[in-house]
């Protein structure tokens, strides 16, 4: 097992309040050795321990893990089973999936709460939104296309979106919207708060997907930019929409197909696909309202039910043996190299191509109208958690995912 970096785990952030639809603020927890208490955020705002990413020394191999078969004795298994049920158990309202992997073995898969579906119960099959766990694969479809030449993290808006004519069109970088710091705002909060805009982009998306998406993008760039580009992070929807837009263009691909042909088959993902293309998805429950609202008849998901809508930025829905899968990728070298890594974690806002980093550990999580879903990937100890949910806004899951992913890091590290 390669050296651990220094720094690991005694000085994580929690992950930005990671969103595709998400209007109202979220509790969200600091990642420490220890749980901190809720911390009341807007929106988009991260909480840091400190100002700047620490300086990390890293050994020559440090970047070069290989998949590994699980290091962990069926005891050190045992435990951490038995902690994830205490865990799980000390939250009522707690609906969903959960997995837990090592090397090349799942140790821990169940499924608690029901589907909102004539009743029945949530399975290790079951489909859910991921939400904004969606961005990973929009960050790294960005990193293959650099890496064949096709555009450079330095290039501007308006080599991409010529028609449109704005001052900061030719300031904002392909860079600043992979690390949210492009300025702008986020067009879900922007249109869903607006029942005009609501109203207009239901029309739109009735006519054409193409329509749909156009209505979107040009709402983004009439909505101008909030703070000068490359200075202050704010977690966005709208870059890594624009992300997407760029992604056909340049590759002469539909973002499905993209996804499709080089994640999702590489990966064996069989079970994935992308909101409105499947029946089988399971219902999500509000607390807030009490009631489960992921129907199809529903006017709150008369946007976040369809696909352009969410498009790029949070649109595909799996199961957590499929997402396992991804994440088994990336914490092998089979989709990032070791400068692919060093890129990545360059970022001293800590979030790029999709994923907040905190030292070596990769994670996002994603909130919709309906679902909320948890990921984490430690590619050193080839660690990984799940947690995909059928509860809105469900403002526990940072802290269940600390409370059981942690304790499998630690022993691995200590095998």
């Amino acid at each position: 097992m390669k050296k651990i970096l220094s720094a690991m785990l005694s000085i994580f952030v929690a992950g930005a309040i990671v969103m595709s639809g998400c209007t109202m603020p979220i509790k969200q927890n600091n990642i420490s050795s220890q749980i901190d208490s809720d911390n009341e955020l807007e929106s988009g705002e991260v909480y840091f321990h400190f100002s700047e990413n620490p300086v990390i020394s890293y050994e020559e191999d440090d970047f070069n893990n290989e998949p590994s078969t699980c290091p962990l004795s069926q005891n050190k298994i045992d435990d951490i089973e038995r902690n994830t049920d205490e865990v799980i158990s000390q939250y009522e309202d707690f609906s969903g999936t959960v997995l837990l992997a090592s090397g090349n073995r799942i140790i821990y898969e169940k499924s608690y709460g029901k589907t909102g579906v004539k009743n029945s119960v949530n399975e290790n099959d079951t489909f859910y939104q991921i939400g904004s766990v969606t961005k990973q694969f929009t960050g790294t479809a960005i990193m293959q296309l650099v890496k064949e030449g096709k555009i450079k993290t330095t290039d501007t808006l308006d080599m991409y979106f010529p028609d449109y004519k704005y001052d900061f069109m030719n300031v904002i970088t392909i860079e600043q919207l992979l690390e949210m710091t492009a300025g702008m705002g986020d067009y879900m909060q922007i249109i869903e708060g607006d029942e005009k805009l609501l109203a207009d982009y239901v029309k739109a998306a009735n006519k054409s997907e193409e329509d749909a998406k156009k209505f979107i993008v040009k709402t983004i760039f009439e909505g101008g930019i909030y703070t000068d580009p490359g200075k202050v992070y704010n977690y966005s929807n709208s870059a890594y929409y624009l992300l997407g837009i760029i992604i056909e263009n340049l590759s002469g691909m539909s973002y499905r197909d993209y996804l499709q042909t080089n994640f999702f088959d590489k990966a064996n993902m069989k079970n994935t696909y992308f909101v409105g293309e499947n029946k089988d998805l399971c219902t999500g429950y509000s607390l807030a309202q009490e009631k489960y609202v992921c129907d199809k008849d529903s006017k709150e998901l008369k946007a976040e039910g369809d696909y352009p809508y969410l498009f790029s930025a949070g649109s595909v829905v799996s199961t957590v043996e499929d997402v396992n899968k991804w994440l088994s990728l990336v914490t092998s070298n089979e989709i990032f190299t070791a400068d692919d890594r060093r890129t990545i974690e360059k970022s001293l806002m800590m979030y790029n191509y999709g994923w907040n980093t905190a030292d070596n550990l990769w994670h996002h999580s994603g909130r919709t109208y309906a679902y909320s879903s948890q990921v984490y990937a430690d590619y050193h100890t080839d660690t990984r958690l799940v947690i995909l949910t059928n509860v809105a806004f469900y403002s526990d899951l940072n802290e269940i995912s600390i409370k059981i992913y942690l304790p499998l890091v630690n022993a691995v590290r200590e095998s």
